[in-house]
């Protein structure tokens, strides 16, 4: 699966037992403050925000070696429409569009989910359920942002099956920071670092920048294998040689904000 689908997707029904479940696994617990943290996750008919998304998919090539292919997209995602779910849940709709250039029409290509509960910020796409925020959060926040799926799950990327879930766990970086993003500065952003593991066969990270009354408008992931090192004796520059040099298979992916209303 292309990583620019990775988080997109088909509409799945989220319950309100699962929510209520999900309260549970929270490190952080507050009785006031998390109100105006809702601005970092809004939903509103009508809105959207359009990004530029780069990626490297890194897949084996015939007789050896690596294939890197690189591509530049223009990504937009709108709320178009809100429904109920069958516990009266209200669900708002996403729907995301690509084109390769700014004078080329939009082209639909799925349509996800979110919802906001005073503990909950969650998205469905490519019917996967991220529980993306909690609230609310301070420095020290940390939750299971893939409560709802199996760690050992299997995703394919350039035709190549690869596990990507494995290790997560979501943490506040900074909060209520000024950033400049793109064209624009913020006057407050969330950092939430998802992902962060390394070791000399998989690389996993994920960052992400959420500013107020806008959504989210930064992402960086790296999701990469490697049997560089696995060689006998192993490279002397194994554990030095940086990821994008070293990957064979995965990608890298770099989202950033260029307009929003």
């Amino acid at each position: 699966m292309s990583p620019k689908y990775f988080y997109v997707g088909l509409l799945a029904a989220c319950s309100l037992a699962v929510f209520q479940s999900c309260s549970d696994r929270q490190t952080e617990t507050y009785d006031s403050g998390a109100a105006e943290q809702y601005a970092y996750f809004p939903l509103q008919i009508g809105k959207y925000i359009v990004y530029q998304v780069d990626s490297v998919v890194y897949d084996f090539a015939a007789g050896g070696g690596t294939l890197r292919d690189s591509s530049s997209t223009f990504v937009q995602e709108l709320v178009s429409d809100t429904l109920r779910d069958q516990n009266g849940q209200l669900l708002y709709l996403i729907e995301r569009s690509e084109r390769k250039s700014p004078d080329d029409p939009w082209q639909l290509r799925d349509i996800g989910a979110a919802m906001r509960n005073s503990s909950q910020a969650i998205r469905t796409d490519n019917n996967l359920r991220f529980l993306k925020l909690i609230f609310p959060m301070d420095r020290r926040s940390e939750w299971d942002g893939h409560i709802w799926i199996d760690e050992n799950r299997e995703i394919e990327i350039a035709g190549e099956r690869m596990r990507p879930f494995i290790n997560w766990l979501y943490e506040v970086d900074s909060i209520d920071i000024q950033a400049n993003v793109g064209p624009f500065s913020f006057d407050s952003t969330l950092v939430v670092t998802e992902v962060d593991d390394n070791n000399i066969i998989e690389r996993r990270l994920s960052r992400v920048r959420y500013a107020k009354n806008v959504g989210l408008v930064w992402r960086e992931q790296l999701i990469l294998d490697s049997q560089y090192c696995n060689q006998n004796p192993p490279p002397a520059d194994c554990e030095t040689r940086p990821w994008e040099l070293k990957a064979e298979r995965g990608y890298i992916l770099r989202q950033v904000v260029i307009a929003f209303n």
